[in-house]
Formats: C-alpha cells, structure tokens, sequence
C-alpha cells in the first residue's frame, strides 16, 4: 500500500492535496447527505454517445469499481430504462493486457497500473479493532484513506480515458438514432442495500460544437503576472505553457494537474486564477491556458500575453526635523534606511502649506543619489511652512517621506483672550463675540466645543487673517449646534495665535442651554396577551428626565377614529393596563404616544393588531385513507363541517423511529406526500378555521410499501 501511494504522488501529487480538503470541509459529509451518481455523455459522430459517470460518495465509488456500473437509457420523456451495458472493471491482468496492447510503458502505464491496485486496496474496511485509545487519528487516517482513493479514481479519469475504461466509469452507446434525445443513467450493479440517486442526464444524437474560448484577464505585476477567468464548463483543472513569443514554441509550466479548490458551502462564481512569478521585468510572455474535460481530453480555452514591469518604489526617506537656523536660512535633512537600491535617481525636495496640492519642487532636476540635506533661503516666515523628500529611482517609481513643519524662533504668545458675549438661537445658531486683544497681535483664533465641560474639546471653527481680524476690534464668531441631543448644554472655550502660530493661554469656559426641540421616545408594547372580551397590555414607557405622559389610543377598525383609552403619568419602567369590555371574536387597533414637560410629541409607535378570541368548535376530518402511487402517498379524507373556503387542513406523519410530525397543509380533502421512502407510516389530519380555531386531530391511517 505504501509503494502505491507513493508511486502515484510522483503522478499526481494535487490528488493527495484535494483529498485532504474534502476532509476538512466536512467530516461527516457522505455520511448526512445522500448519494449520487452523476453522468456525463457527449455524442460522437461515427461513434455513438459516450458517457462518463461519478459520484462523490466513497461507498458508491468503492462499490462501483469493484462490482460494476449498469447504464440504462430511455427515449427522452416516454416509457421506462432499458439496459443498455452493464460495465464491468479491469481486473490486474486485463489492465496489464490493456497496457501492452495500447500505450507500452511510461507514466501512462504506472497510472493505470496504480488505479488498480488502488481499487483492489482495502481501506474502508482496514482488518482488526479500532483502537479506541487513539481512535480519533484512527478514524481520520481510514476517512483521509477513502477521500485519497476516490479523488484518484476521478481525477485519472479526467486525466486518462483509458483510466476510465479500467475503473468501468465508461461506456459509449452505439445504437442510437440522428437527432433522436435519449435519457441515460448509471446505477450500481451490486448496491448492496444502499440508497443511491441515479442523475438522469439528457443528451440528443447530434454533434455539438464547444466554444471553449475563454477572457482572460492579466495583471501585470511586479517580476509576475497573474491571470483570472471564469472557469469554463465541463472543464476541470488547469494546464499553463509559455512562450518568449506568439508564436511558439511554447513549453508546459506543470506537468501535474492544479485545481482551483473551493469549500463545500462556496456559491459565488466560479472563476480560475493562475501567478507566474519569478518572471524578468520589461519582457513580454505569451500563455496558453488548458482545462481537461470529463472524456480525458487536454483543451485549449484560452490564450494571454502579459509584460511585468518594475512597480518596486525605493525606500522612503527618513525626514528630519527642519530646523530654522537663522533669520533667512531652513535646513532640511534626511536619511536612508539601510541599503541604498542600485537603482536610485535622486531625491527631490518639497515645500507647502501643509495640503498634498501647494507643494512644490524646490529645483528643476533631482539631486544626486548621495545628497541628504537641502538649505532652502526662499521661505516666507509669514505663512505656515512644511516640507517633504521624495526618492526616485530609474523607473519613476516615487517613496515619499513624512510631511514635517518648520519651526520658527518663537516669540511671547498672545495674551488669554476673553469671551465678552455669547449667545445661542432657536434653530441652533451660535454667535460667540470675542473682546478686542489690547496688544494687537493676535492673527486668529481657534474656537474649542464640547457637549460636557469635563469632555476633551473638539475645534470647531478656525478665523485666521486680515479680512476676519481687525485689530482693537472685537472679533465675530458664528457656530451652529445640534438642538436633536439629549445633552441640555454647550460648551465653548477659545485661544488666540500671532503670526507665528504661537499659542495663547485658553480663554474661560462658557456655557449656553439649547432651546428644548427634541420630543420624547416614543413607548413600546412590550407584551400584548389577548382573552375573549379583554387585552392585557406591557407597556415600555420613555426613560427621560421630562417625561410627563403616555397616551393609549385605540380603533375598532381602519376607517374609525382614534379614541383614547388610558393615560399613564408616572414615571415608570414598565405600565400595565387591561382594556375590558371588548366584543369576542373583533379586531382591535391600539398605538402609543408620549408627551415631555415642554409639550413635545413623540411619534405614534406602531400601531398593534389584536383580535379577541371567538371560541368555536370546528368538526373532526374523518374517513382517511392512504394509499401509494406514482409521485408518492395519497392521503384522503372527509369533512363534514364549514364550507372549505373557511377552514385549510395540517397533515400530519410518524414513521416508525419517530413521533407525528406536520409534512404538509392542503386546501383541499387530499394531500400527495412525495418525501416517502420505503416502510411503515401512521398520517392524521387536524382541521383549522382561518380565524384561528382548529379540531381535534383525526383518527390515525396507515401505509406501508416497498419499491
């Protein structure tokens, strides 16, 4: 077994990485869902319809290569199958009869040699006792065994007809009619008491052309390219060849089968990629992209060409403080981190406000690669300054440095400015006015808001410049506030700049009250409890501090007017309130609203629907009967009560390791179960009035069949 194994990774080694998935995504798949055989068929002109066919299941797999295949085929849509083969596989010695005779020795032989004996292995049924001391490992060792097992038998398949032919995965039906459609599937010769779907596939006796030409898109990265496209149907796999040009000749990139693998749960698109790295920048690689279908056909679906080029930026500069060193005079400086590439061009150096748009080059050309400092003589002292360093190599590719500012000689700040008048309107406009700075040497100012005074302050508004700053004049400032909050409070603080942006001390903190504008939340129905001439009610009332009342209105119906019902005063967590003397059998409306100290409304909640309850007796189904047809069991019954316009029926099943359970609901006295399987069944029904009253169940019927 171990020599198996290891010949055939020598094959195809992606069979193993496959295998490994399937058993991560889910343990216990085969054993929940149930199993299929799934076939594929083509016609051939000259040849008939050839078929393959699979299943996902490693019991069917083991099964069916070991004891046989029977493929049945009906006209399409008329009569029942007929037998057309019963497929047996190769033994050892008619595989080694097939390999002398067909394809002699190489690779080709060792696959079919190793699918062989792969299928006489016994790996689901290894001899001797678990051991239950390591019997975890023990059990995903044997489950890993029969994934590997079954995933070789399909992907040489794929690979190799002739594999299919040693497996009996293959048939090819002769005796079929031009432009007749025929319905095929393949079933186990030996199931053994297992439960197996048999996929009926649809094909008609005529030549079919496939267009396997496929977009490609390319990425053209960095010394790689990578390459994306939706995967083409009945295609599996991915062969790639390369070529220095368009014209060949080109050669294979992998001579092992590679799969795109997607979890069992995956529904997006189903698209192949494929990266090709290591490549030289600058130089053009043409591709072709192969699939392999299910007949153990190699087919080109598409071709791309691709160039990499260099989209590696040198490192970023290491930018230094700027220092202001004399009245006319800002070095900047800057470092490397550690090596420098071959292929630097320079540096270049940049000066701004501090926005990623006013910066501008400080010379025409870019520096030598060696250079790390740069006296700029040409700033203005009057504006806020900033600086970066770019480095630049051979391909113009750019790293860009952190943007740092410029600190001047610092002079006396500002003095503390002082609030003279604040105040706040209705619609949430805030006008702050700010008392004349007695030095005159104030150049703006920063306006500080916050909704708690102990909070961190935000800035809100800046007023820089002449046009906004008259010195000796007191300063103007305009803000507006949200008046929907449940914070009562604003509050402002400010601190004043020179020129130079040296900082004053801040002013002192003013308080201004919002107009009250915010209504109230509006109450919840927390729970609603319906009797026959009462509606008990839990009511959420809102948790503000101004809270005045709650209303509960109702209506009798969707043309009738809201009346009130109930006023709730207290401030209270949870109200509770039983509306009486309704009328059984009626609907109700009812809706909340809520109202704070200030006369505000809150919106209406969501109105409530309630109907009071209308005790009625409804009559017993009686006279059922159960019998099994074409689609399933057919359950009869009789009712001798209400018209059916007023009542629909619950059918209700037990099986024979189960209680009732409800399989279905008709509006009719007759109900078709198709989810039945072989055995013994018990079917009631229970009757319901669409006003919500129902019968008792009805007496039992039973049905048992076989296929």
């Amino acid at each position: 077994m171990k020599r198996i194994f290891m010949d055939y990774q020598k094959i195809s080694v992606l069979i193993v990485i496959f295998a490994g998935v399937i058993w991560l995504n889910d343990v216990n798949a085969q054993q929940a869902s149930q199993a299929e055989i799934n076939l594929f068929a083509r016609y051939v002109d000259g040849n008939g319809i050839e078929m393959r066919w699979f299943s996902d299941n490693n019991e069917v797999m083991r099964k069916g290569t070991e004891s046989g295949f029977i493929v049945e085929r009906r006209i399409a849509g008329t009569g029942s199958f007929q037998t057309v083969q019963t497929v047996q596989p190769l033994d050892e010695a008619q595989t080694e009869q097939l390999i002398q005779t067909t394809v002699g020795e190489g690779n080709r032989a060792d696959r079919l040699r190793v699918v062989t004996e792969l299928r006489d292995s016994d790996t689901d049924h290894l001899p001797g006792e678990i051991d239950f001391q390591n019997r975890i490992e023990d059990l995903v060792n044997r489950k890993s065994a029969e994934d590997f097992r079954t995933m070789t038998f399909m992907l040489s398949s794929f690979e190799d007809s002739l594999a299919a032919r040693v497996l009996g995965l293959s048939a090819t039906d002769a005796n079929v009619m031009a432009a007749q459609t025929y319905e095929y599937r393949a079933r186990l010769a030996n199931p053994g008491g297992m439960n197996v779907t048999s996929v009926i596939t649809e094909i008609t006796a005529s030549e079919q052309t496939v267009d396997y030409e496929i977009p490609i898109l390319v990425n053209e990265g960095d010394s790689e390219l990578s390459f994306i496209w939706e995967q083409p149907e009945n295609s599996v796999g991915l062969y790639v060849q390369r070529s220095f040009s368009a014209n060949g000749p080109f050669e294979p990139l992998n001579e092992v089968i590679e799969l795109n693998l997607r979890g069992k749960q995956y529904d997006g698109p189903q698209r192949g990629t494929y990266s090709d790295k290591k490549l030289n920048n600058y130089r053009t690689y043409h591709y072709r992209f192969y699939g392999q279908n299910a007949f153990g056909e190699r087919v080109l679906f598409g071709e791309a060409s691709g160039t990499p080029r260099d989209l590696t930026p040198p490192r970023e500069p290491l930018l230094l403080q700027p220092k202001h060193v004399s009245e006319d005079t800002v070095r900047v400086t800057w470092e490397m981190p550690g090596a420098v590439d071959n292929d630097l061009a320079g540096f270049a150096v940049l000066r701004g406000d501090g926005t990623s748009e006013e910066f501008v080059r400080l010379h025409p050309d870019l520096t030598d690669p060696s250079l790390r400092e740069w006296i700029d003589l040409d700033f203005n002292r009057d504006l806020d300054t900033y600086y970066a360093v770019q480095a630049v190599d051979t391909a113009g590719n750019v790293s860009n440095s952190a943007v740092l500012p410029v600190s001047y000689i610092r002079f006396n700040p500002p003095v503390k400015p002082e609030i003279g008048q604040a105040t706040i309107g209705d619609d949430g406009s805030v006008e702050i006015i700010i008392s004349p700075d007695p030095e005159y040497a104030v150049d703006g100012y920063k306006i500080f808001m916050a909704n708690d005074p102990e909070h961190e302050f935000s800035v809100v508004k800046e007023v820089f410049g002449d046009s906004l700053i008259t010195p000796g004049n007191r300063t103007v400032v305009r803000d507006t506030v949200m008046l929907n909050t449940l914070t009562r409070n604003v509050y402002y603080k400010i601190r004043a700049y020179d020129v130079h942006f040296n900082e004053s001390e801040e002013s002192d903190v003013i308080a201004l009250e919002r107009p009250d504008i915010v209504p109230p939340p509006r109450p919840v129905f927390k729970n609603v409890e319906t009797g026959t001439t009462e509606v008990n009610f839990e009511i959420a009332l809102p948790s503000v501090v101004d809270f005045q009342t709650a209303t509960l209105y109702r209506r009798s119906g969707p043309e009738s007017d809201w009346q009130p019902v109930q006023t709730f005063r207290e401030k209270t967590e949870i109200a509770r309130y039983t509306d009486k003397r309704l009328v059984p059998g009626e609907t109700y409306f009812y809706r909340l609203q809520a109202e704070d100290q200030s006369g505000l409304l809150s919106d209406f909640s969501n109105p409530v629907q309630v109907k009071t309850v209308n005790r009625r007796s409804v009559s017993v189904a009686e006279n059922l009967s159960a019998q099994y047809g074409d689609r399933g069991a057919v359950i009869r019954w009789a009712y001798p009560g209400d018209v059916l316009d007023e009542v629909f029926f619950v059918v209700y099943r037990r099986s024979s390791d189960r209680g009732f359970q409800q399989v279905g609901r008709s509006e009719e006295t007759f109900f078709t179960d198709r989810r039945v399987r072989p055995g013994r069944y018990e079917y009631q029904v229970r009757v319901f009035r669409k006003d919500g009253n129902q019968s008792e169940m009805s007496e039992p019927v039973s049905l048992s069949f076989t296929e």
